[in-house]
């Protein structure tokens, strides 16, 4: 008796202790564009050395974040000046996958600078984030 006792104890206390499953709870994305000088070799989907001012000519890496699912589209990166003129468009970027909220590389400009970074997803040309930075 006590040796069954004992076991609903130990149950009882690892069910009350166990995480439960809430189903109205899900991962939360938004839409951020952030730049660095690295991707995190423990975990490829965080940067290293995020910040706004870069050397010219050195490789920015970037993360979009998407609140909603890319769905497999391209991403564009537009690069403007601070005044709102076009500098450039980076080549697009083929997304690997059909899904996901979340796209990792890397561009780099030849000219100083302040800047201004959109993300773009080419299907339906959907505007998600945009970032200033300067390089110096």
């Amino acid at each position: 008796m006590k040796k069954i006792f004992f076991l609903l104890l130990i149950t009882l206390a690892v069910v009350s202790c166990s995480k439960k499953s809430d189903s109205t709870t899900s991962t939360q994305y938004s839409n951020k564009l952030a730049l660095g000088t690295g991707i995190n070799p423990g975990n490829l989907f965080e940067l290293t050395g995020v910040g706004t001012t870069f050397p010219v000519s050195s490789l920015i890496y970037f993360r979009l974040e998407s609140a909603d699912d890319m769905g497999g589209s391209k991403i564009r990166i537009q690069i403007d000046n601070q005044d709102g003129t076009p500098y450039t468009t980076v080549p697009d970027y083929d997304n690997s996958q059909s899904y996901g909220h979340i796209f990792l590389s890397g561009f780099s400009l030849p000219d100083k600078g302040n800047y201004k970074a959109t993300g773009i997803l080419v299907t339906g040309l959907k505007t998600v984030a945009s970032v200033n930075f300067v390089l110096n």
